[in-house]
């Protein structure tokens, strides 16, 4: 197989593209630069997808899928079921406002035909064989690919993780599903980032659990797919004495429908008992009242974005405490990645005194320890003479890190580091 990468050296925006010894071609993701990104180089996404075989998407975060509408059109897209449906969701929401997203409904239609491929349930696009494995990832419904020609084996992370609340399940089925892996394309976003220790989805549901007894009016800034993040508060709010509601706005609740609906009757991803806020209107105003009458007397966790709909609930609830479980990178003022609505809406909300903001975030990424676990799991003996597994290090800046740990004797294998646009035959 010949593997050839895109946009290696940064954290967003890889392309990885697969071609069998006969010919049979894939993508693995499209996704744009991260915002601020001003360094990453532009793809001929329609160039590359022309005549492809299929483009598979691991998820649907904007680094791995926002070049979609780039994708040509004769070409087939596959994604993970539910990860298509609260894409579908994301998007429809993005086409109300098309003169700020430039996202329109006749692209919300192409999203709708898309493929889609479930957990460990195999796709044959000629002599390729690829097999979807559910990964831990801040993003519901996220995979592995693991590509066979018969011959060789390569298995692409797309991001992952193993700090979530999925993460044990995955690393104990990882070894049975790829047991023969030639080459591994793996993700190395945290090893861009100031090593910490690691914190997880646990770590974030105790403190948060915390956090809600000692205060009864708590708003979590979070993104709005981020659904292992969501289920860690939910779940906190769930248990804590005493017990506090959970709110969020009609379309988070649509996001968290999607994810009830398949989540196959697990109590951590069943959001049924999440209220809605609504709208500060006369059609609303009977409803809204109920719910702002049960956060009154209960308590509440409620989920908002940096946008001006909820400065209303923030006003009403002045003595609140706003926790931020997003990337600290984003409020980073004046760096590359720094994102001004949301250091805008912290900064007027805490212009009251009475309000505080504190940071509580699990990253979504695979801290260095799940990296070398997973190499561990994938190298296998090999008899005199075979060839040691190699490694394509890509969605990092940082790539040079694999071949430290590698002279380090932490991963096994051999470290290739292609530059964009470089290839390598396994």
């Amino acid at each position: 197989m010949k593997i050839t990468v895109h946009r290696p050296n940064q954290i967003g925006g890889c392309i990885t593209e697969i071609i069998s010894g006969n010919g049979t071609r894939i993508i693995i993701d499209v996704g744009s630069n991260l915002p601020g990104n001003t360094i990453g180089e532009q793809v001929p996404v329609e160039a590359l997808t022309k005549d492809c075989d299929g483009v598979f998407i691991t998820h649907y975060h904007g680094d791995h899928i926002g070049d979609y509408k780039r994708i040509h059109s004769g070409t087939k897209v596959y994604m993970g079921d539910v990860s298509k449906k609260i894409f579908v969701i994301w998007q429809k929401r993005l086409s109300l406002k098309s003169d700020f997203t430039d996202v329109k409904p006749e692209d919300v239609a192409r999203i709708e035909k898309f493929e889609t491929y479930s957990p460990e349930k195999q796709i044959q696009i000629g002599d390729l064989t690829i097999t979807p494995i559910r990964t831990d990832h801040s993003a519901f419904d996220s995979y592995m690919l693991l590509i066979e020609d018969g011959e060789k084996s390569v298995l692409h992370t797309g991001d992952f993780r193993t700090h979530g609340w999925e993460g044990e399940d995955f690393m104990k089925s990882i070894g049975k599903v790829a047991e023969k892996v030639d080459c591994l394309i793996c993700e190395g976003t945290m090893l861009s980032r100031e090593a910490k220790d690691v914190y997880s989805e646990r770590n974030l549901y105790e403190d948060a659990k915390k956090l809600l007894s000692e205060n009864k009016h708590v708003f979590v800034l979070c993104s709005s797919v981020n659904i292992d993040t969501i289920a860690s508060f939910y779940k906190a709010a769930a248990e804590v004495k005493p017990k506090r509601l959970m709110v969020a706005d009609g379309f988070q609740r649509s996001v968290l429908d999607a994810v009830t609906d398949n989540s196959k009757g697990d109590p951590l991803y069943d959001f049924r008992k999440v209220k809605i806020y609504l709208p500060d209107k006369p059609q609303c105003e009977e409803k809204r009242k109920k719910c702002l009458q049960m956060m009154r007397g209960m308590g509440f966790c409620m989920l908002i974005r940096a946008k001006p709909f909820f400065e209303d609930p923030l006003r009403l609830f002045p003595d609140s405490t706003i926790v931020y479980s997003m990337w600290d990178g984003y409020l980073d003022e004046g760096k590359p990645y720094s994102d001004k609505e949301k250091i805008d809406f912290l900064n007027k909300a805490k212009a009251n005194e009475k309000t505080k903001v504190i940071c509580l975030h699990t990253s979504g990424h695979a801290y260095e320890e799940a990296i070398i676990a997973l190499c561990s799991k994938l190298n296998r003996d090999l008899p005199e003479g075979a060839s040691a597994m190699k490694i394509i290090p890509i969605h990092s800046e940082k790539r040079g890190r694999f071949e430290e740990l590698q002279k380090a004797g932490k991963i096994k294998g051999e470290v290739i580091r292609l530059e964009s646009g470089q290839s390598v035959i396994i």
